[in-house]
């Protein structure tokens, strides 16, 4: 029998829920921060996120992959805390190395999530939708002669 991982405990938050809503959203094919290929949001539920992976390497095969959404709101909750989210933190989740990898192409669709290249990583900082005013011009100083 496996042990269950941390991220069976973690329930679909009104948050989590909007991110979500956001993969649903994408229309437009994904690349994954990482690898070669793009992939395609098919549906985002409470339960699962599932993709259409195309790959661009000789050899690999085109397929649907599900992402459990329970493991990708532990992720996001973990980002949410201000962590880095690297493939060691998704491991710890109960991920394998294929797992981890799409949570991380999933998340990195996201607005306000930051991608770090080497070694793979992820952050997020709440975005600022709040109008400002636009700042006044500086004035050069203009001598009058």
């Amino acid at each position: 029998m496996m042990d269950e991982t941390p991220a069976a405990a973690v329930s679909i938050t009104p948050e989590f829920e909007s991110i979500l809503r956001y993969l649903r959203t994408l229309a437009e094919p994904c690349a994954p921060p990482m690898g070669a290929g793009g992939f395609d949001v098919l549906y985002a539920s409470a339960h699962e996120v599932v993709v259409w992976y195309s790959p661009a390497r000789d050899g690999q095969m085109a397929r649907e992959i599900a992402i459990p959404a329970e493991v990708l709101a532990a992720a996001w909750q973990s980002l949410c805390t201000g962590a880095m989210l690297d493939e060691s933190a998704l491991l710890a989740l109960g991920l394998g190395s294929a797992g981890a990898a799409w949570v991380i192409a999933l998340l990195a669709q996201i607005p306000g999530v930051r991608v770090r290249q080497e070694p793979l990583a992820l952050a997020w900082t709440l975005l600022d939708l709040t109008p400002h005013p636009p700042l006044p011009q500086e004035r050069g100083s203009q001598s009058l002669g």
